[in-house]
């Protein structure tokens, strides 16, 4: 194989492999950008869920303080946190927009359905309450039904956090695996690119272009010196230095006679006689 072969094949190996290389990491950037979505992803849904407890939790507690103690800034608190508690499908809809799958709004909207319950069944007790009846709140907030749906409430969303949870870390260890693997292909290909690179200047540039052309190089200038007994070399590879060993071969077979290499050499001393005497001494042998 040419050298000019070797070169053009061993360029589009190394032009290939970056172009790899290259593609390995932009995929691993990408795998990393997945992966942090993955945790924004993730702190979205724990804030949401912690809110949708938080507000729960503080309605219920705000209403079990007034009808054992009532006091209009217990009763101004609940009313304004009630009517900037959202509805469901607000919070739905945050989650939805943010990747939440079916299953997971379902276990919400359980949760949901049973806060808005247990609203309308602290409604019922503040009504209690402002006609003089608060033994009969007492029992409704803290009664068996109402705790039973408090904790029904807190089971759903437990497992809607449990959920979501899990979904959120096998998405971060799918995308850290992705990232790992591209990395470590991109590492590879960064690696066989050297290793190319060195085979161009080890194999192409040393072992089949310096080598040759140092001794070619010897060999030419001792033929230039008119030392015809040197050996020229003999290298069987098709390529470029190949042809011109057998160039120089050729020439050192067909070299110029004695009687030429006289005349000329008497020529260049200045006696035209004595190299035509020279001549017919040759010729009549």
């Amino acid at each position: 194989m040419r050298i000019a072969t070797i070169t053009n094949w061993a360029y589009g190996i190394t032009v290939g492999l970056t172009l790899a290389s290259g593609s390995a990491m932009l995929m691993a950037s990408s795998a990393d950008r997945v992966e942090r979505q993955a945790v924004q992803q993730r702190q979205v849904f724990d804030t949401l869920s912690d809110e949708v407890e938080n507000d729960a939790w503080a309605l219920s507690d705000l209403a079990r303080l007034y009808v054992i103690k009532p006091s209009p800034e217990t009763l101004t608190q609940y009313q304004q946190l009630q009517q900037t508690d959202k509805s469901i499908e607000q919070r739905l809809g945050g989650l939805k927009d943010n990747g939440a799958s079916r299953e997971e709004l379902a276990l919400l909207q359980d949760g949901l359905r049973i806060a808005n319950e247990l609203q309308d069944e602290q409604q019922a007790a503040l009504a209690h309450v402002a006609r003089g009846d608060a033994p009969a709140a007492i029992a409704v907030l803290y009664g068996t039904a109402y705790e039973t749906e408090l904790e029904r409430m807190q089971t759903q969303i437990d497992r809607f956090r449990q959920m979501l949870e899990h979904r959120a870390a096998v998405a971060i260890d799918q995308a850290t695996e992705r990232s790992r693997i591209w990395r470590t292909l991109s590492e590879i290909m960064v690696g066989l690119t050297a290793l190319m690179f060195l085979f161009v200047l080890g194999f192409i540039l040393k072992r089949r272009v310096l080598y040759p052309v140092v001794r070619l190089s010897d060999v030419v200038q001792r033929l230039a010196s008119q030392d015809y007994a040197v050996e020229t070399p003999h290298f069987t590879q098709v390529d470029e230095i190949g042809d011109m060993a057998q160039a120089i071969r050729i020439f050192s077979r067909e070299r110029p006679g004695p009687s030429a290499a006289g005349a000329a050499a008497r020529r260049r001393l200045g006696d035209p006689r004595a190299a035509g005497a020279y001549d017919s001494a040759a010729a009549g042998l």
